[in-house]
């Protein structure tokens, strides 16, 4: 087997001849030396000819040869004055027949020059304005030529030029149509990409303030429980006030952590990026801390074989439950919770439920965004939730979070 070739030993292809003589040229440096070739080309192909005595036409080689390089000569600047190149060019041509003098092979001095100059006015002006700039040149050849008849029978005159300028008019009509056309698709293409940063910026902002939130919400729900149990009992029961002493420090080292994860997240880490972030796996740990803080007991149970999903699920799932379960921390005090997750081959059911726990809520003031953040979450990801108190005086939150189930490996 031949030795693998390093990605830096393979030579580079080499571009285009044209595109490397832009590259040394400049974009207008390369266009001017295209258009001095094609005048440089109609000279030598139309006039050449006569002045070389291969064809025999009406006029001195000299007349020829001025008349010739006057045609073609503003060619050179057709891109930044096609009006003005358009003008000169028909001048030039009834100029020379009212002094009787042909300077291509053809009747009428046919040849590329006018339908070039045509093209360049249709391609560079708006279409109303390359209308009637064309039709106005076309009018004063024709014009001219009939007088230049009158004035020399000799020489024939037909009306080869309005032959030549329609189909010239209608390419660089289609051409600066299209650009015109090419040039909307990138702008609405450069929009639509800006737009899509906007709403992608968003949903990060959005995304890291749930997760402010849940992070906050769930250290203070604990350490405002605790410091309520420790001022209870701190004169009769100092052994329960340490421990909850002990459970605050916890409750705010935890805390800061995840605050030190979400801003080195907002430094450091690309939009979207859910490095580190907590999944359905630490559910067990959460459970264990939290029940070892002694406010509610927490137990996960699953039902089907694990599965693993996406990173957005495992983090959704995980700030679910622990939304719900600092819910039940902060109203039912002493209950017993419940997490239950469902593992289904089209989605993950998540169900946290209590059973009202025996003591007074821990935050009577009232409901706050921790429901609302679990709503938004779950919509995110096209699922559907419903929260509520059970008949038996506790409450349930049910998620259904739709998964593309894929195996250990990641592979679908």
């Amino acid at each position: 087997m031949a030795d693998p070739v390093h990605p830096s030993t393979v030579p580079s292809a080499r571009p285009p001849w044209h595109v490397r003589i832009e590259n040394r040229l400049g974009a207008g440096g390369f266009a001017m030396l295209v258009d001095l070739t094609i005048a440089i080309t109609c000279f030598a192909l139309f006039t050449g000819p006569l002045l070389l005595g291969v064809v025999d036409r009406h006029g001195s080689p000299a007349a020829q040869a001025a008349f010739g390089a006057l045609a073609a000569a503003p060619l050179i600047l057709r891109r930044r004055r096609p009006v003005a190149v358009l003008c000169v060019i028909t001048a030039v041509s009834v100029a020379a027949m009212l002094l009787r003098v042909q300077f291509t092979p053809f009747v009428s001095d046919a040849g590329l020059v006018f339908p070039i100059a045509v093209y360049t006015v249709a391609d560079r002006c708006a279409r109303r304005m390359s209308a009637v700039v064309t039709a106005g040149a076309v009018l004063a050849v024709s014009l001219g030529g009939a007088v230049a008849f009158s004035l020399h029978p000799e020489i024939e005159q037909d009306a080869v030029h309005l032959l030549l300028a329609v189909p010239a008019w209608i390419i660089g009509d289609a051409t600066r149509s299209r650009r015109k056309f090419q040039a909307r698709v990138r702008e609405q293409e450069r929009l639509s990409a800006l737009e899509r940063q906007r709403r992608l910026r968003a949903e990060d902002h959005l995304r890291l303030s749930r997760e402010v939130h849940d992070v906050v919400s769930h250290g203070l729900s604990m350490i405002v429980v605790r410091a309520g149990i420790g001022r209870v009992v701190f004169d009769e029961q100092p052994e329960e006030a340490r421990r909850a002493l002990a459970t605050i420090e916890t409750a705010g080292r935890s805390a800061l952590s995840d605050l030190r994860g979400l801003l080195r997240e907002i430094r450091e880490t690309a939009p979207g990026d859910a490095a580190a972030a907590p999944g359905l796996a630490d559910l067990t740990a959460l459970a264990a801390q939290i029940s070892d803080d002694g406010v509610v007991s927490v137990s996960v149970v699953e039902d089907g074989p694990p599965r693993s999903y996406p990173p957005a699920v495992e983090l959704s799932g995980y700030r679910i439950v622990q939304e719900a379960v600092t819910n039940a921390v902060k109203h039912a005090p002493g209950a017993a919770v419940t997490v239950r997750l469902t593992h289904r081959p089209d989605h993950l059911l998540l169900t946290v439920s209590d059973d009202g726990g025996h003591g007074a809520p821990a935050d009577p003031v009232g409901a706050g965004l921790g429901l609302a953040g679990i709503g938004e979450r779950v919509e995110l990801l096209g699922g559907d939730v419903v929260a509520g108190p059970d008949p038996d005086g506790g409450f349930t939150v049910r998620a259904r979070l739709p998964v593309r189930v894929t195996d250990a490996a990641g592979a679908p």
